[in-house]
């Protein structure tokens, strides 16, 4: 029997299997026949994964209404990957050299503008995709991903940051979330004026506890109080806490290596950091109702080895670049006392 024989819940299921990844790889899977393209739709947009160009190209296209509302009646996990300034091109700027190794040592300037429009671009689009994600009762799952830029003529450059803090902000608005995952190494979040005086996120992920059964952080700027629930008088749902301070695997085009750094409000420095952020998290496990796995992840210096942290039973881990933040890495034995050493 063909696919296109099934009655559509049984065709549903099959999509719902497959899942929205085997769409996304190749988006002509979803055109078969008129049929076939309602049904897919709905598993494609279940689990919406975008860049910036993709991004772009949903809320540019012709069918950019029948996109958002397929957005708004499917939608149950968005995961948005950034790569900095992508597919911005040099050679279309005036007067560009020909080879772009001169560009790295010539005047920056004429670049400013293009980033500029590509950076508004981004955070507009972000911010008019949530406003029909919201709209969804299903949406519960927000991942983002922000790397630094990667042009491969101009990896020595300073960082540049693109993403807006008032973007941020409006993304963790969201009143049913409970799965919130953001890896925002590769940019500081940019204040604007419409910001006012309070430039820190890391209370508005705080707010969000509540919901969350899974929290996953990097940021280049954070503090103990991402992890400081609004009321200590009621169980915390939460199940999944990886909070990762080490900037160390966040490019290939990096050969040195940072922790996060704490937030303007809570002053001190690295070492600081580290010891409120673990003592907050043993606070925070006090609090949750039924905990499987909370970890801090950081790196030594100068080998750059990373640790991870089982707050849960206080062991340390060594951890391979390739591995997942939650992944069990090799315990690290404490050195017992020589008996014979009194």
């Amino acid at each position: 029997m063909s696919l296109l024989q099934l009655p559509p819940e049984l065709l549903i299921q099959v999509m719902d299997y497959v899942g929205s990844s085997f769409f996304a790889e190749d988006l002509e899977r979803l055109i078969i026949c008129k049929y076939w393209f309602s049904v897919a739709c709905s598993a494609y947009f279940k689990h919406l994964r975008l860049c910036q160009k993709t991004l772009r190209r949903l809320l540019s296209s012709q069918f950019v209404d029948r996109n958002l509302s397929l957005v708004k009646d499917n939608l149950e996990f968005l995961d948005i990957d950034l790569k900095g300034f992508e597919d911005w091109n040099y050679e279309y700027l005036p007067g560009s050299p020909s080879d772009p190794q001169d560009l790295y040592y010539s005047d920056m300037t004429s670049t400013k503008p293009i980033l500029a429009v590509w950076t508004t671009v981004l955070n507009h689009d972000l911010t008019q995709l949530y406003m029909t994600a919201e709209q969804s009762w299903k949406f519960r799952g927000l991942h983002i991903r922000a790397w630094s830029e990667r042009h491969p003529h101009f990896h020595l450059r300073p960082r540049r940051d693109y993403l807006f803090l008032s973007t941020v902000r409006t993304l963790l608005m969201a009143e049913h979330l409970s799965v919130l995952e953001l890896d925002l190494c590769g940019t500081l979040l940019v204040p604007r004026d419409e910001d006012g005086d309070d430039p820190h996120i890391c209370t508005s992920i705080s707010a969000l506890l509540p919901t969350l059964s899974r929290l996953k952080l990097r940021m280049r700027s954070i503090c103990a109080g991402v992890l400081t629930p609004s009321r200590h008088d009621t169980k915390s749902l939460l199940k999944e806490v990886l909070i990762n301070l080490s900037l160390s695997n966040e490019s290939p085009l990096i050969t040195s290596a940072a922790h996060s750094t704490p937030c303007d409000v809570a002053g001190g420095g690295t070492v600081q950091l580290m010891a409120d952020i673990e003592d907050q998290a043993k606070a925070l496990v006090a609090c949750m109702e039924s905990p499987k796995i909370v970890r801090i992840l950081t790196h030594t210096l100068p080998n750059l080895e990373l640790r991870s942290l089982d707050v849960l039973t206080g062991k340390s881990m060594t951890m391979t670049k390739d591995m997942a933040w939650e992944d069990d890495g090799e315990a690290i034995v404490e050195n017992e006392p020589d008996p014979g050493s009194d």
